[in-house]
């Protein structure tokens, strides 16, 4: 028996939930079940602290435990959640579509660091490290400087994140190129069938060709201050990289591309789905050339749209660099539209197989593209100097891993059965889906409209209209917590197939 299993088994709820049968598919069943249980648990932490910030500010409980709250929040929705979910189901298709076997060291590698790491940061920021997941050099090292946390306490933070980015950039990467080009085919793992020329596959392979090579000149930095931190490397190697500005730009070159990269891929994922639930049983896109097209379009323009995020750097930046990311962002729309067009083209023409998850499938999609909008307004760098620092821009980030948690939440309801030989419960499923739409609708124009009215974005001191827009937050995030609440019923009330 996988040692997967042994683990999921152990878990107690949510092992429930994930449990595996021992069978000939434990290569490609048991390891993504396990890491998209884990990514679950690391939601429903995040989920809690998602909701109780609003209510700090609202019985007035201090700064300190809303930087905390709010750090924890971000991070682990953003990698252990989103992020590793993202990593098993793309392993599952994977390893059914190609034969592949989803249970090597890589995988193992994967999500111990990507776990562990998150575990060590989760200390560190219980130990005081109040920083966001956008973590800008030198401000952890200022931190320590003023008192704000210990240097033992950011050489964990930082080796927590270096785990995580380790998993992210490298890893993951690494084993879905090994599955694609290097890994021989075992016909018994191979379900459905998928060659590297289809465009759910194509997009599978730039997402994770976007991660290595915009993370690798983070990790070349980042990994020198940190050895620099364990005082492997002595100061006078590594000045180049403490330079504020070179941090800045390969950080922004990495997470930028990140979310770009998970974009990539959810459209893979929708490329890949939607032609197996078409009603006339065609089992094909309405043009593979269109959408790959679309895709190399969002390839091109996304990897350089990045430079929008330095509307203040105009002494080291020309400013002409950042009216370019401006450019890029609004042609990013010319690739979305493309995609738009092939997914109503092919249900227009074969019909659907309306089941709960493409539901939510398409919903995480149109999730998506609502804020793609606020992202090409925020693009504008008149707009920039306006909404960078508020509500608008965190909401942007948090609704983005929202919609993109929402397609990859709909690809396990479409894996479910294969994964665990069960089904879910559709009532509950078809419930789930609407308060999340409703709530992801809410949360977004609460954090639209609180950025424009310019409620800072991390501000442990609210004041005003601020609280507000809070409950409106609040309420929504409550609602969508009963969303996910009703997600978790419905698989933990799944029935076994009957054949």
């Amino acid at each position: 028996m996988s040692a997967a299993i042994n683990i999921i088994e152990k878990v107690p709820f949510f092992g429930g939930m994930f449990k595996v049968e021992d069978n000939e598919l434990n290569p490609v069943n048991a390891w993504p079940s396990l890491m998209a249980m884990t990514a679950f648990v690391w939601f429903a932490i995040a989920a809690v602290l998602g909701v109780s910030m609003p209510t700090i500010q609202f019985l007035d409980l201090g700064p300190n435990w809303y930087y905390k709250n709010i750090t924890l929040h971000g991070a682990a929705m953003a990698f252990p959640f989103a992020f590793q979910l993202m990593v098993a189901m793309s392993l599952h298709r994977a390893g059914a579509c190609l034969g592949k076997r989803a249970d090597d060291l890589f995988v193992s590698l994967f999500y111990i660091f990507m776990n562990v790491g998150a575990l060590l940061l989760t200390l560190a920021v219980l130990s005081g490290f109040h920083v966001t997941y956008t973590v800008m050099f030198p401000l952890p090292v200022v931190g320590v400087g003023n008192g704000q946390w210990s240097m033992a306490t950011l050489v964990l933070g930082f080796s927590g994140i270096a785990l995580v980015l380790t998993s992210m950039i490298f890893i993951y990467p690494i084993k879905i190129l090994k599955m694609s080009f290097f890994e021989k085919t075992d016909d018994t793992l191979q379900v459905a069938e998928r060659t590297l020329k289809d465009p759910g596959m194509v997009g599978m392979i730039m997402g994770v060709l976007i991660l290595l090579v915009t993370g690798t000149p983070l990790m070349i930095v980042a990994g020198s201050l940190l050895l620099h931190l364990y005082g492997i490397f002595p100061a006078a190697w590594i000045g180049w990289a403490a330079d504020p500005v070179v941090f800045e730009f390969v950080f922004y070159i990495f997470a930028h591309n990140l979310m770009e990269a998970m974009a990539i891929m959810i459209i893979g994922a929708v490329y890949s789905t939607l032609p197996l639930c078409l009603a006339d049983g065609a089992r094909k896109l309405y043009s593979d050339k269109i959408a790959m097209i679309a895709l190399w379009i969002l390839l091109v323009t996304s990897l350089t749209s990045f430079f929008h995020h330095f509307y203040t750097m105009y002494p080291a930046l020309p400013s002409t660099f950042a009216y370019h990311g401006n450019i890029m962002s609004y042609a990013t729309a010319v690739g979305a539209a493309l995609t738009i067009f092939t997914i109503l083209a092919t249900i227009w023409k074969h019909g659907i197989i309306a089941t709960p998850a493409l539901f939510l499938i398409l919903g995480g999609f149109v999730m998506y593209i609502l804020d793609g909008v606020s992202a090409i307004v925020i693009s504008n760098v008149a707009w920039n100097f306006k909404l960078h620092g508020t509500m608008w821009a965190g909401g942007h980030a948090m609704v983005v891993l929202i919609a993109i948690s929402a397609l990859w939440m709909g690809m396990l309801y479409y894996h479910y059965p294969l994964m665990t030989n069960r089904t879910i419960d559709d009532s509950l499923a078809r419930s789930s889906i609407k308060y999340l739409f409703i709530s992801y609708l809410g949360l977004f124009y609460s954090f639209m409209a609180a950025g424009a009215a310019g409620m800072p974005r991390r501000n442990g001191d609210w004041e005003g209209d601020w609280f507000i827009y809070g409950g409106f937050i609040f309420f929504f995030g409550m609602m969508m917590l009963y969303a996910f609440v009703l997600y978790f019923l419905s698989l933990t009330r799944s029935k076994a197939i009957d054949y």
